[in-house]
């Protein structure tokens, strides 16, 4: 794994301070160094490029052994934007002129400035990232281009945008492209409309969901498409170097908020993976909330899923910003990054697949709302451990530079379906997509607890499938013919589909369907159907199945003449059962309610055993035997020949025996090693397959089979 952190943000750190932190950041073993190349910055008067700051930390990086990350800062735009392009400025949902500003946590340069619809505003954005590609690309230590941070494009825009002439234009042509003409769309919208300037796009919530769904897809389709004009203007220029993008938050994570912005507004990961060599997202687990180990992993997971389930094959994945130091968001103090958990975050990242982990960032801030935090050798008092902690896994990495390389988790059987049409359609309504993000969040999180490889499937991905025995649909209300199809296929041909309840019961354009219009029906399926909403108990009690009390949310769907087991009943039909379908062993799991949701609020055993039935995942080869009902997180993954266990000890335990299952190590030759400490490991007296491993100072032990 590439080791590295966030430096230059300009003006800060100023040039006294350079030289002495770049030799501090190479003896801690941090081995890239990541800089903001900020189009404001650099282009400050129209036509004029200066890179002089640029250029002394490229020189000292190079003196100092350490290899370049660049993250071109396009989208901080230069104070001139608007008088050199006139009416350039991005049209809010009430129709007003957005007039953008500095950023929060940025000292110079326009946010959101210039629609990059209007194509005068991209011409200039794109000589930007031109001159900075060939001004670096034959630099020796420069290893990559991170073209997009954060997919910000939208910044303090301070309501829904862009409704711009250029935008609305673009909305028909896509409309068009999409549906064969404006005949094709009064089909598919079940409208009149004589010409195009009649169709408007969707405004807010709780109006119509045709045209407000359609508006959110093109608005994800148009920042999908402008990372793409990024990464081709850059690939074409430096093709040997990998260019990637990174998200604040995955794709599942990205809900919206009534009048700030759309569910999935920054692009979809999965369509990024398909065009780019890469995809990631910054993740900060002491900031604001607190993001425990387990909602990190689920984080890496959305994350390698979309790298991993692009249409032209796998792609890297980079944890682009991880959080340093304490964070500070104005005079809110919150809670202080130890060096043990810290390192927990890069094993995580590390058993989840990641390639390359930035940290964000060296010295504490100095500007605006994030003052005085983030600096991994930051004033919080814990620097000296964290960087003494980061020295050791440096070396560690290095010791074993082949092995982890080459590192890649297991292959997981088990998917959980991602549908932004779902999201779209819970946005129309609600003004946020937070609903359907629980449900996915509480399906993950209880497998990652209990430590069981899933993959994350989109709903335009559905390849993936073919390689997936159980497949959970969380809060998946809408889907259109191609889904429908894939999912019948699963079925027949022996998966396993665990359903939510009115799975699929709206079409893409958000029409709701009766329950024997629903792809259930298809002949070898599910006869019978939902018998339509009922009350949640009104004592608000769990709801009792198959021996486990789980927490029922917003209504009950029972499904009438249920031709199978029975896990739940309900006086109206079946709650939760389970029933065959087709002739090769598939099933379908219904459950009329949702219960993604509560545990996402409220994590509980039952929900996470019910989990664990529906998945029906094999044994893992390196089993805890001390106190295996604890909070254990173990993660199994290849190398070559070579099998590694990456084990998370839950609190509180500092040394655990395990049973290692026969085939763990294939290779008679090698001795297994604890990576950590790398101490051979012994096994128990009479019991050759059992040993003994310590926690540690960081609660991490890696199990490899190691050859001499």
């Amino acid at each position: 794994m590439r080791l590295g952190i966030q430096y230059y943000r300009p003006p800060f750190p100023t040039a006294p301070r350079w030289a002495d932190d770049l030799r501090r950041i190479r003896d801690a073993g941090i081995d890239t160094l990541q800089l903001w190349v900020t189009w404001a910055w650099v282009e400050s008067t129209p036509g004029t490029f200066n890179y002089d700051d640029y250029d002394r930390i490229v020189d000292l990086a190079g003196r100092n052994d350490l290899d370049l990350i660049l993250s071109t800062i396009a989208e901080i735009q230069p104070h001139w934007i608007h008088r050199e392009v006139p009416g350039s400025e991005m049209i809010d949902h009430r129709g007003h002129r957005v007039i953008s500003s500095l950023r929060n946590e940025c000292h110079f340069g326009l946010t959101p400035g210039g629609c990059t619809g209007n194509p005068a505003v991209w011409e200039r954005m794109a000589a930007f990232l031109e001159t900075t590609v060939n001004r670096y690309r034959t630099r020796p230590r420069l290893a990559g281009w991170d073209a997009w941070n954060e997919l910000r494009w939208h910044e303090q825009s301070d309501g829904l945008v862009c409704f711009c002439p250029h935008c609305i234009r673009e909305f028909h042509a896509w409309l068009d492209a999409r549906h064969g003409g404006l005949d094709g769309l009064n089909r598919a919208w079940q409208r009149r409309y004589s010409a195009w300037d009649e169709v408007r796009p969707g405004k807010l919530p709780d109006r119509t969901f045709t045209e407000m769904i359609a508006w959110q897809r093109f608005i994800t389709w148009k920042a999908n498409r402008h990372g793409r004009r990024r990464y081709d203007l850059i690939k074409s220029l430096d093709p040997a170097r990998p260019v990637t993008v990174h998200a604040g938050s995955p794709s599942p994570l990205t809900a919206g908020w009534s009048e700030g912005s759309y569910a999935i507004d920054r692009g979809n990961d999965w369509h990024y993976a398909d065009d780019l060599d890469g995809v990631g997202c910054s993740s900060f687990p002491r900031l604001r909330s607190d993001m425990d180990d387990a909602t990190f992993s689920a984080r890496v997971a959305y994350a390698r899923s979309a790298a991993t389930g692009g249409k032209n094959g796998p792609k890297k994945l980079w944890l682009s910003e991880v959080q340093g130091g304490r964070g500070s968001f104005g005079f809110t103090l919150f809670k202080t990054v130890t060096a043990p958990e810290q390192q927990r975050w890069i094993w995580r990242g590390l058993a989840g697949g990641a390639d390359t982990l930035l940290f964000w960032c060296w010295r504490d801030e100095v500007f605006g709302r994030e003052s005085s935090g983030f600096g991994l050798a930051g004033r919080d008092g814990q620097a000296d451990a964290r960087i003494a902690a980061m020295r050791r896994t440096a070396g560690i990495f290095r010791k074993h530079r082949d092995l982890l390389a080459a590192c890649q988790p297991a292959p997981a059987d088990v998917g959980v379906l991602f549908s932004p049409s779902s999201y779209y359609l819970h946005w129309s309504l609600e003004g946020t997509a937070g609903t359907p993000r629980k449900a996915i969040e509480g399906y993950c999180l209880a497998l990652t607890c209990r430590s069981i490889p899933y993959v994350v499937v989109e709903e335009e991905h559905l390849h993936l499938l073919r390689d997936l025995r159980v497949l959970f649909l969380p809060r998946v209300i809408v889907a259109d013919r191609k889904l429908e199809d894939a999912l019948a296929d699963f079925v027949l041909r022996g998966g396993t589909l665990v359903c939510e309840s009115e799975c699929a019961a709206f079409t893409p354009e958000g029409i709701y369907r009766e329950p024997e219009e629903r792809f259930f029906a298809r002949p070898g399926l599910l006869p019978g159907g939902e018998i339509g909403r009922r009350d949640l108990p009104s004592d608000n009690a769990d709801l009792a199945c198959d021996g486990l009390s789980l927490m029922p949310r917003q209504w009950l769907t029972p499904w009438a003449d249920f031709p199978g087991k029975v896990l739940a009943p309900h006086a109206d039909g079946v709650l939760v059962g389970i029933a065959p379908a087709g002739e090769r062993g598939g099933r379908i799991l219904h459950i009329g309610t949702y219960l993604g949701d509560a545990y996402a609020d409220h994590r509980y055993p039952d929900f996470e055993a019910f989990v664990a039935r529906c998945a029906d995942a094999a044994p893992l080869p390196v089993r805890p035997l001390t106190e295996p009902e604890a909070e254990w997180f173990i993660r199994i993954a290849g190398s070559g020949a070579s099998r590694l266990a990456f084990v998370f000890f839950p609190p509180g335990i500092a040394s655990a025996r395990f049973e290692i299952a026969p085939d763990f190590s294939t290779n008679p030759a090698a001795q297994l090693t604890e990576l950590i400490t790398g101490v051979p490991c012994t096994s128990e007296p009479g019991h050759p397959r059992r040993l003994r491993l310590d926690a540690g100072e960081w609660g991490i032990a890696v199990l490899a089979s190691v050859s001499d």
